[in-house]
């Protein structure tokens, strides 16, 4: 057994139960800890409530050292040894300063993580005061150059707020609630969080971790109004993770009741949390026969959705001159043209291409709709033939850089992600009258779509493409799907499936999985077939179907951590056996500073997680470690007046295109035998592989997105009785509660 002062780097993990702590020690003479490297330290709930840990806490500490291995967050889960304390005894020496050191890190030039550490750690009691009085000579001690500290003593009189910082340090909120309280209400943080403490859920604060600090710090009693109110908002806003917009009474009353226990009399409670939530803004309830409550911020987003889409739908769409060409005769060219690209004698649109094509040439808001393969992209190349007649700029793009990247390579127009237009597209470059294309539109959630109509002109047109059969939006509330259910809003759907071969069996599931029927699959055709596997066989039997043919094989998975079929488990394996024995790719480790792992090898599939338009690699872009260095290289990037220097661990390629490997790719890179369905939106692959079973994600959705990315071949691997039940059944999408469908219902009619 040890006693030592220990300084808390940060969480690693924590739960009602426990906290694991990477730590360093601050003083020890203990042979047993390398003060350069840090340990481990496990505090369970008997010792210390999990809640009460955050970086930058000093604490005293006795326990037993021991040697342990644990796997590290990489996609291949490389074991590794360290040191791991579980804590018998502990008490708080020195309160967290990581607010202070905060705001010195991010108001400070030159001042970084470890000088601010020093800081605190020198002066823990004492720092606000020697900021608040200028006192050069005692900062002096740890900051030698004094053109830093007179910029922290400049900065501190202009922005610095010791009584706000003094009070959250002394409530313990969390750093990472109280940033985010301070920088919204900034020098009236103090004031709010006085009047009503539940305000920290709205930075994303958990009901528990905010209800302990309300009722610890601040002695808010269980009845407090302010509780009673917050707890309804937030059982309404939770209903989000679901993709819910609005709750039923009942359904609000019963999350609510969950919230309060142990309140004696829920029923009063929530009535009156209903008063007091309605009459400060809280919420919004609706409905005549039925009560409905609404977070107000998503009631007010679906409500102005309603209001621009029934614009666009009442206004004549804004036309110009075609010049002396009719609509038939640019389609005409368009499809000669194609027929030479393709080398196709008798290429043609069939009648619901061109119906399509003129719907939304002249709609000011549009739907084109259908499965995978029925010529969607060749529609918007048509369409934008015509609209090339028109001075309107135009603009095409999709929620996920991967499916941007896709629209940009069918088409062959610039293209960029929502997110990519809200960032950097002026009001000047975007027009009066701009031309809005969006692919892949199921993939679209409430916020996403509210934040791009807020941007958009008046006289905006809007053109939505996508399938409404494939995975509802991560996000809630519900967009396309609802949309193509409005029979006033102009749709065109496209059934004719031209990707694959016409004798091909995969559109023929797909319509049949679409129609919410299971197919008979013929073992004499092996387009689509179903290997029956029990839970423990998914496995097995999914890398032996990928090992036949892995070059031009992509396995699709529900989940990442299923043990029997999720991606993480699947990619470690078929990296051990591709590339496990090659050259590893080195990272360095941010908490102890050395060279480790990263978990990925010369050879390995890999997944790319960010968006990095400079070096054209987007989020969900897929490729190959192809070569790995002894030594961090200089290389160029860029090009011509563009180029730059950057320091590069490795080399891949991404969707066909070299790239160089930087540091800090290695946190955008996963392990991409096996991906999610999810990812895989907007791609196709010629040979499929799905390890399936029951489980919450498992429904119609799911099924059909990713039976349809396949070309050539699409095998399911797993629980077929399951897999049918979730087919047969109505779509989790259609079990989200929204107020959007009924808004525009009335304002439509």
């Amino acid at each position: 057994m040890i006693t030592t002062d220990i300084f808390v780097s940060n969480i690693r993990y924590r739960d009602e139960k426990r906290c694991v702590c990477f730590c360093h020690p601050v003083s020890t003479d203990a042979k047993q800890i390398d003060r350069t490297k840090g340990f481990a330290a496990t505090f369970r709930a008997q010792i210390v409530h999990p809640q009460s840990f955050e970086g930058g806490q000093v604490w005293r500490v006795s326990g037993k050292t021991e040697t342990r291995e644990r796997t590290v967050r990489t996609a291949a889960g490389k074991p590794i040894r360290e040191t791991h304390m579980p804590i018998q005894s502990a008490t708080l020496i020195i309160a967290s300063g990581m607010q202070i050191q905060a705001w010195l890190e991010r108001n400070i030039k030159g001042v970084g993580p470890v000088l601010a550490g020093k800081l605190h750690r020198e002066y823990p009691n004492d720092l606000l005061d020697i900021l608040d009085n200028a006192d050069d000579e005692k900062l002096a001690k740890i900051i030698t150059n004094p053109e830093t500290r007179e910029a922290i003593f400049e900065e501190w009189q202009k922005n610095g707020d010791a009584e706000t910082l003094r009070f959250v340090q002394e409530k313990q909120i969390p750093l990472h609630l109280a940033q985010k309280a301070i920088k919204y209400h900034k020098k009236n943080t103090l004031i709010k969080l006085k009047e009503d403490p539940y305000r920290l859920l709205s930075f994303s604060g958990s009901w528990k971790e905010v209800d302990a600090i309300a009722r610890d710090k601040f002695s808010i009693a269980v009845n407090d109004i302010r509780r009673l109110a917050a707890a309804l908002e937030e059982a309404l806003y939770s209903c989000m993770d679901n993709g819910h917009t609005c709750l039923p009474f009942e359904t609000a009353y019963n999350e609510t009741k969950k919230l309060l226990k142990p309140h004696k009399e829920p029923e009063a409670a929530f009535e009156a949390a209903i008063e007091h939530g309605k009459k400060n803004g809280q919420f919004i309830s609706f409905g005549d026969e039925e009560k409905w409550f609404a977070p107000l911020g998503t009631y007010l987003m679906e409500k102005q959705t309603a209001i621009f889409i029934k614009r666009l739908l009442s206004e004549q769409p804004h036309q110009q001159e075609l010049f002396e060409l009719s609509p038939e005769s640019i389609l005409s060219e368009f499809e000669q043209s194609e027929s030479i690209r393709l080398g196709i004698d008798d290429f043609a649109l069939n009648d619901a291409q061109k119906d399509a094509v003129i719907t939304s040439f002249n709609s000011r808001f549009s739907i084109i709709t259908g499965g995978a393969g029925v010529g969607k992209t060749t529609v918007l190349k048509a369409l934008y033939k015509l609209l090339d007649h028109q001075n309107d700029v135009r603009f095409q793009m999709a929620l996920s850089g991967r499916a941007t990247a896709r629209m940009i390579e069918a088409t062959l127009e610039q293209g960029t992600t929502i997110a990519g237009f809200l960032r950097t597209v002026s009001n000047a470059e975007m027009t009066q009258t701009p031309i809005i294309v969006i692919d892949e539109s199921s993939m679209l959630d409430l916020v996403t779509f509210y934040r791009l109509i807020r941007k958009l002109p008046e006289d905006c047109k809007v053109i939505l493409v996508g399938d409404p059969f494939q995975l509802p939006p991560i996000g809630a509330g519900l967009i396309f799907h609802l949309l193509c259910n409005i029979e006033s809003i102009p749709k065109r759907e496209l059934t004719v499936v031209k990707r694959q071969a016409s004798d091909s069996a995969i559109p023929i599931c797909a319509q049949q999985i679409r129609d919410g029927i299971w197919p008979t699959f013929d073992k004499t055709q092996p387009d689509v077939q179903f290997i029956h596997a029990a839970d423990n066989q998914i496995l097995e039997k999914t890398l032996a179907l990928y090992n036949e043919s892995p070059q031009n094989t992509q396995i699709l998975c529900a989940t990442r951590p299923c043990r029997f079929a999720g991606i993480e488990v699947i990619n470690r394996a078929l990296h051990i056996q591709y590339a496990g024995s090659r050259k590893p790719l080195l990272a360095k480790n941010e908490e102890t500073g050395g060279m480790e792992r990263s978990g990925f090898c010369e050879g390995d599939l890999l997944l790319f997680t960010d968006n990095d338009w400079q070096r054209d690699l987007q989020n969900g872009c897929l490729g190959q470690l192809t070569k790995v260095y002894d030594t961090p290289q200089n290389v160029m990037m860029g090009d011509g007046e563009n180029q730059y220097m950057a320091t590069a661990i490795g080399e891949a390629i991404f969707e066909g295109k070299h790239q160089y490997i930087l540091p800090s790719d290695v946190d955008s890179l996963q392990l991409s035998y096996a991906i999610t369905v999810h990812k895989s939106q907007g791609s196709q692959f010629e040979r499929v592989i799905i390890p399936i079973r029951g489980s919450r994600v498992l429904d119609r959705t799911f099924v059909y997105t990713a039976l349809t990315r396949g070309q050539k071949q699409v095998t399911f691997v797993g629980n077929e009785s399951a897999t049918k039940r979730a087919t047969e059944a109505l779509p989790f999408a259609f079990n989200r509660k929204t107020a959007l469908e009924n808004m525009l219902n009335e304002s439509l009619q």
